[in-house]
């Protein structure tokens, strides 16, 4: 089984590269989902959210959003690391959870449609635009406040 699941994700999986190839066998258990099994991955990790909403991972995305808005609410710097933690080292558990429903949607694993897992496995342009303009909405306050000279933190706003 573990083999069939491979074998799809290295022929829909756009510019798998070798490494990557070995991470998802690592981690990948005979049903085709992931252990969670910290690996490493830097697009994760700087882009957290975003770079699961570029592979088509809305759930698992909106899941990393909502943890790190949580932790954001009682200690705003934490929302980035929780969010560039979670999307750095959890991607592949993600990403291969996001995968096995895919293809149990798509035909399954025996007779899998391979144009359906294509379509769901090809990245989303969109998502890097929302990724540009959502960190310059966030840079905004600090860009202003360099070319203006006042000041973010205040007796009243510590953070």
């Amino acid at each position: 089984m573990k083999e069939k699941y491979l074998n799809i994700l290295k022929k829909i999986y756009p510019n798998l590269t070798l490494r990557d190839e070995k991470k998802f066998e690592e981690i990948m258990n005979d049903e085709g989902l992931g252990k969670c099994s910290p690996k490493f991955n830097l697009w994760g990790f700087l882009f957290g959210c975003f770079y699961l909403l570029y592979r088509h991972a809305y759930i698992e995305a909106i899941a990393v959003l909502i943890v790190s808005l949580m932790v954001g609410y009682f200690y705003l710097p934490g929302m980035v690391v929780v969010n560039s933690l979670i999307g750095g080292f959890c991607y592949y558990y993600l990403y291969l959870n996001k995968f096995s429903m895919d293809v149990d949607r798509c035909g399954g694993i025996n007779f899998p449609d391979m144009e359906c897992l294509k379509n769901k496995a090809k990245t989303n342009k969109w998502a890097v635009i929302l990724a540009v303009v959502l960190i310059l909405i966030l840079i905004w306050p600090v860009v202003y406040a360099v070319l203006t000279g006042h000041e973010l933190r205040t007796p009243q706003n510590p953070y």
